[in-house]
């Protein structure tokens, strides 16, 4: 992360978005608050209780906490990185398990980080409907 008023490059804001990636993969969830703005709005999508738009850091920890209570063995395997001065979007193939099966989806995720590498905006697009129908089953 940067000093304030100092502006990272793209290349660093990439590297944020792939460490933050692995830092989930470890359950490092410090390391992903330390990454996002305190007031970050999450935005996701359907109508699970994962959809719609979680305000502040603690909420969307709290909702990341409450996908990986809900799903087991989750891989976000991070397919290709895409920057520009205002944004970074992930493309992402994801595999999860829940009650038994198995669940599969290509996730973009798009982050809007500030000059400082902070995440203050992220959206995840995923098939909401095979996220409805795992939380069904």
């Amino acid at each position: 992360m940067a000093e304030a008023g100092t502006k990272v490059s793209l290349d660093q804001k990439i590297k944020t978005v792939r460490d933050s990636f692995e830092a989930f993969k470890r359950g490092d969830l410090q390391s992903l608050g330390n990454v996002w703005t305190d007031d970050i709005v999450w935005h996701g999508r359907g109508s699970t209780k994962f959809g719609g738009d979680f305000k502040g850091n603690a909420a969307v920890l709290g909702m990341i906490v409450q996908f990986a209570q809900e799903f087991q063995d989750i891989k976000l395997d991070v397919h290709d990185i895409l920057a520009s001065d205002e944004h970074v979007i992930a493309m992402v193939n994801s595999t999860s398990k829940r009650g038994g099966k198995t669940y599969e989806d290509h996730v973009v995720y798009v982050f809007h980080m500030n000059d400082q590498g902070k995440t203050t905006e992220g959206w995840l697009i995923g098939d909401t409907e095979l996220l409805a129908k795992a939380l069904r089953s």
